[in-house]
């Protein structure tokens, strides 16, 4: 497709290798920018609409029965989920 592209608008075909060379490492940009985006935007809004658990967001929940960082096993609690 890209050939046919610029054949027709008359640009030298070995332009398809500098292209594809760059068009990688910017479309990996692309990506990480809109990966971060859908983390941090999610976030942003439980944040500000008061329904963030602090707790799960910090990582100080205890997932599974017999959680290291807990003393005794009424310590641990559910995750919400």
């Amino acid at each position: 497709m890209l050939t046919l592209t610029l054949s027709t608008a008359g640009l030298p075909l070995e332009g398809v290798g500098y292209i594809i060379a760059i068009d990688r490492i910017i479309d990996m940009m692309r990506t990480a920018t809109n990966v971060t985006g859908q983390m941090v935007v999610p976030v942003l809004v439980a944040k500000e609409e008061g329904i963030l658990n602090q707790d799960i967001y910090n990582g100080h929940v205890a997932w599974l029965p017999g959680d290291p960082e807990d003393e005794t096993p009424d310590g641990v609690r559910a995750a919400g989920i």
